[in-house]
């Protein structure tokens, strides 16, 4: 495997994954709305379209040839971003038309990034890949319905595709309303930080997995050891959001008094346990989550110091 195809490179785990893809010295053709940004930003080819959809997609691309596409880009991953139509496009329609195109232009394997919101609400201890689907959400259907047809697409035309649903992702890069940089900003500035009692059960995985994940997928659908299908990326560990909350206080050597717990109340909808089993996965790829979530939360706090550093005059 020498060269994929990219969409969503501008994102939180695209922007990672494009150093994890230089360092396994794979090259990247990446297509996107927007510039790229970070360090690895100047080594990609990237081609900007002004909507994401195969038509200008192709254009873009031109004669290239590539090996596989990792289709990341998603609508709604901001809680704020509920557009329907977005999301139906986005979501529902356009991965089955990537995994097509992909196809079209050679491709011996189509991975996309789902969610562990593709699941309905589980009462059991883990969630495995057989669980049942989100029917109510919009979000979590489209993510779904997307999914499903473009795993389809993909038995249909011969191109061996899977769907990677990722549990609760963490690390350098996230966007500032999710839970560790917000903890961390309020807590750099000493103050109180409002928050449920914080007793949901979440599975937290690094960003730095996750690429991992998506770089042992790719070998595996290319090597033919990993059959089309849905796989859990996860710890199958479960961690409390409490408790990820003191991980990051202790780690900052932040006042833990400083976080409100209970000053919040639950939403409605919020499930209270969502932890994955990740066997399919390592059985299929010997993928291993590398980082414990107290590692993780470590090495995620020094890279956003260094850049903090780094960014200082």
């Amino acid at each position: 495997m020498t060269r994929i195809l990219l969409t969503g490179g501008s994102g939180f785990i695209g922007n990672r994954l494009l150093a994890h893809l230089a360092a396994a010295n794979i090259d990247v053709l990446s297509v996107g709305r927007g510039a790229l940004r970070g360090s690895s930003a100047g080594t990609v080819d990237h081609r900007v379209v002004s909507r994401l959809d195969t038509e200008q997609m192709r254009s873009a691309i031109g004669s290239t040839q590539i090996d596989a596409v990792v289709h990341l880009a998603a609508a709604g991953v901001n809680p704020a971003d509920r557009d329907l139509g977005n999301l139906r496009r986005i979501n529902g329609q356009l991965p089955a038309e990537i995994a097509e195109m992909a196809y079209a232009l050679g491709a011996r394997g189509f991975v996309m990034t789902g969610t562990n919101s593709e699941y309905a609400r589980f009462k059991g201890e883990c969630i495995s890949e057989d669980a049942p689907l989100e029917a109510t959400k919009v979000y979590g259907a489209t993510k779904a319905a997307g999914a499903l047809m473009a795993l389809a697409t993909g038995l249909a035309l011969g191109l061996p595709s899977v769907n990677l649903r990722l549990f609760n992702v963490f690390g350098p890069g996230e966007a500032p309303h999710r839970l560790l940089p917000a903890l961390r900003e309020s807590l750099l500035r000493g103050e109180d930080v409002p928050l449920s009692e914080g007793l949901q059960i979440r599975d937290f995985i690094h960003v730095d997995d996750v690429c991992g994940a998506i770089l042992a997928t790719l070998s595996g659908l290319i090597e033919g050891r990993l059959p089309t299908g849905h796989y859990n990326v996860c710890t199958g560990e479960g961690t409390s959001v409490r408790t990820f909350a003191l991980e990051v206080a202790d780690a900052m050597n932040a006042d833990p008094s400083l976080l409100r717990f209970g000053a919040l109340p639950l939403r409605p909808d919020d499930q209270p346990r969502v932890v994955g089993n990740p066997s399919a996965i390592e059985t299929h790829t010997g993928w291993r989550r590398r980082l414990t979530v107290a590692q993780g939360i470590a090495e995620t706090l020094s890279d956003l110091s260094k850049v903090k550093s780094a960014g200082t005059p």
